[in-house]
């Protein structure tokens, strides 16, 4: 399965793209961007190098910190909020930090004894023989390196350009989610979560869930073909006022499915499950 997650700043400006397909995860930079990334699952957390492509699998979100500041987050649509990834690092930073200082002393170094004065003019001896040789090589390096140089400066122009590439391609993908989003209406999430004439309905009463948030609201589940199965309650608020509900089940996240617009609460029931709200006043 093929994913993007966007790279933000903490001003909300996008700072590089995170690639994930079946496990592997390829970070990319678009701009400059301070600290350490740290690529985590829900049981793990390992460090990721940009342009270096890693493997973990479940990977949710990359975070990069300098110190206790965060400086960039990027994450699936089903990952925890950034202050999760934040405690998990605190952690690991004490955890090796604590090892660093219950490490064992490390031995001195034995004395070095002076060589024999004969050994000494035997090492003068061999010294003048191979400092022809060493020249010879040290010119090599020299050449070796200018080539190298020149290379690298080659392979920088192509990065810039490559960078350049993905800063638009980036552009536009934003911009075409930006006007897919807004397309999309109340109606079409309504004809994917609720539907009167549904096979899979259930008659109202006898379901109780979230007692202490909507104490008093009547529920009912729809469940069929196309559409998402939910659950669909009314209640009145102590104003008097009447609250159409749906609640669709769903993992915590900063922010909603794209297919759930509209949903702007999340919330565990009693058995512990997470739902996704969407809160209509009545007529």
């Amino acid at each position: 399965m093929l994913s993007y997650w966007i790279l933000k700043r903490p001003d909300g400006k996008p700072a590089g793209l995170v690639r994930v397909e079946n496990d592997r995860v390829l970070l990319t930079l678009t701009g400059e961007i301070e600290g350490s990334f740290t690529l985590f699952s829900e049981t793990g957390a390992i460090p990721i190098l940009p342009e270096s492509e890693t493997v973990l699998p479940g990977a949710l979100a990359v975070l990069c910190a300098q110190g206790d500041r965060v400086t960039g987050f990027a994450a699936a649509s089903g990952a925890a909020p950034i202050a999760v990834y934040r405690r998990r690092l605190s952690q690991i930073y004490t955890k090796t930090a604590a090892e660093s200082v219950s490490a064992p002393p490390q031995a001195e170094p034995e004395p070095v004894q002076a060589e024999p004065a004969e050994n000494i003019s035997q090492n003068s001896t061999m010294k003048a023989k191979l400092t022809p040789i060493i020249a010879e090589k040290s010119e090599d390096i020299s050449q070796n390196n200018t080539i190298k140089k020149e290379e690298h400066m080659e392979t920088v122009t192509e990065t810039a350009r490559d960078t350049a590439e993905f800063s638009l391609l980036l552009r536009h993908a934003e911009s075409f989610f930006a006007a897919y989003e807004g397309e999309r209406s109340n109606e079409d999430v309504d004809n994917m979560v609720q539907k009167e004439d549904n096979r899979g309905t259930h008659e109202e009463g006898g379901i109780d869930i979230f007692t202490q948030e909507f104490p008093g609201a009547r529920w009912r589940y729809v469940d069929g073909t196309d559409v998402l199965p939910h659950y669909e309650g009314t209640w009145r608020q102590p104003n008097g006022q009447t609250l159409h509900i749906l609640a669709v089940r769903g993992r915590a996240a900063p922010r909603p499915p794209r297919a759930l617009l509209g949903f702007t609460r999340f919330l565990r029931d009693g058995d512990g499950n997470g739902y996704w709200l969407r809160l209509t006043p009545l007529p």
